[in-house]
């Protein structure tokens, strides 16, 4: 490789490390020139017209790191959706730690410990330490938090090279006049561009250098548009935003949290723990057809109100597997009978057998016996 050969091949990296890294051309290609020892392009570009050529190995070097940031090939990490074996394992400061990416954001886990790097750049770290280890967790020490802060950073910049890798190039780099392309909606491009989320008013440089998330409530670039379409005549009109400053550092937040299974009970929860127990408590298939058509109400205290059809669960039958398994749930369950038209002529059918079909089955011949021939999509 001649040496104008090599310098255009550290040209052509930049341009794709300035690609992946959201970054104008000029910044990239001093990047490759501080790599290679040089305060910015242009000393590198002076003195390889001198005494001075990078090297096949420096070339090399250089390559290998582009490569790393923008290549899927061979990737230790599944950088979109994670996997049980998308991790990496090491330690800092001695302390073992897993890391792993989700859904764009970067994870790291310890012993007690747990740090959640968001995708949305301007998002705080989130920091969780388990109660039992409160006191003498590791991440406790600053210094310590930092460096593992620090270590879930450099992953967060494979991800974002690589994600930029696949946006349009004009969605990180905003032109003259502050216009950027939607890295998904790719035929709209504008210099103003509107939140679904919180209605903010963002220009192209704000949204291109927060990564397309909102800098007002952290909106996913899904949500934002070229128009407030959604707005009304007589709405307010969008606000711009106010972004964080590039060189304002953003402090973690820590929570100490019981990482313990809680049992939150919700209407839909108490809703199938009842309707279940119904099943149980059906003897025919009769009462199953009851247990399916059973209403069953929760209100906002979970006590529960059962309405049974009287065509299909008898009105003399209490329900003793429901009615426990809300003495179990402290809560009261109240039983009532609704009537209406049966599913099937002769419902008292399904009380002479527990087989779904042998009841089919006698429905049918009970229908056919009246001269009726059932066909799907109605009587023929």
């Amino acid at each position: 490789m001649t040496e104008n050969d090599k310098l255009k091949t550290l040209k052509l990296l930049a341009k794709r490390c300035a690609r992946a890294m959201g970054q104008p051309q000029h910044v990239a290609l001093d990047f490759v020139a501080n790599r290679l020892g040089f305060p910015h392009w242009n000393a590198l570009t002076g003195s390889a017209n001198r005494e001075w050529t990078p090297s096949e190995a420096q070339v090399a070097s250089i390559k290998a790191f582009v490569e790393r940031i923008t290549s899927y090939e061979g990737a230790a990490f599944d950088h979109v959706f994670g996997g049980p074996n998308a991790i990496t394992r090491g330690d800092v400061r001695g302390h073992p730690y897993e890391l792993k990416t989700m859904l764009g954001d970067v994870y790291m886990e310890g012993e007690g410990w747990r740090i959640v790097l968001p995708e949305n750049p301007s998002a705080a770290p989130n920091v969780e330490i388990d109660i039992s280890h409160a006191q003498n967790s590791p991440i406790n020490d600053r210094v310590l938090l930092a460096e593992a802060i620090g270590i879930a950073k450099e992953l967060m910049k494979s991800v974002k090279a690589r994600r930029f890798s696949d946006w349009p190039r004009r969605a990180t780099k905003p032109d003259a006049e502050g216009t950027v392309r939607h890295p998904f909606l790719e035929m709209e491009k504008s210099n103003l561009w509107y939140c679904l989320h919180c209605d903010a008013e963002i220009t192209g440089p704000q949204i291109a250098g927060n990564q397309w998330h909102c800098p007002g409530c952290g909106a996913s670039p899904i949500n934002i548009f070229p128009e407030a379409f959604w707005l009304g005549r007589n709405d307010e009109k969008p606000a711009p935003v106010q972004s964080r400053a590039e060189e304002q550092e953003i402090e973690p937040i820590v929570s100490v949290v019981d990482p313990r299974p809680r049992l939150d009970l919700n209407k839909n929860q108490v809703t199938h723990l009842i309707r279940s127990a119904l099943f149980e408590d059906a003897a025919s298939a009769s009462e199953r057809m009851g247990a399916s058509l059973a209403e069953i109400w929760v209100d906002d205290d979970l006590e529960v109100i059962v309405s049974l059809e009287d065509h299909y669960w008898p009105e003399d039958k209490e329900p003793t597997a429901a009615i426990k398994v809300a003495a179990l749930l402290g809560i009261e369950i109240e039983l009532e009978v609704t009537w209406s038209d049966p599913l099937f002529a002769w419902p008292g059918l399904g009380t002479m057998t527990r087989s779904t079909a042998e009841y089919t089955r006698m429905m049918l011949d009970a229908y056919r016996s009246k001269g009726i021939v059932e066909e799907r999509g109605g009587n023929r």
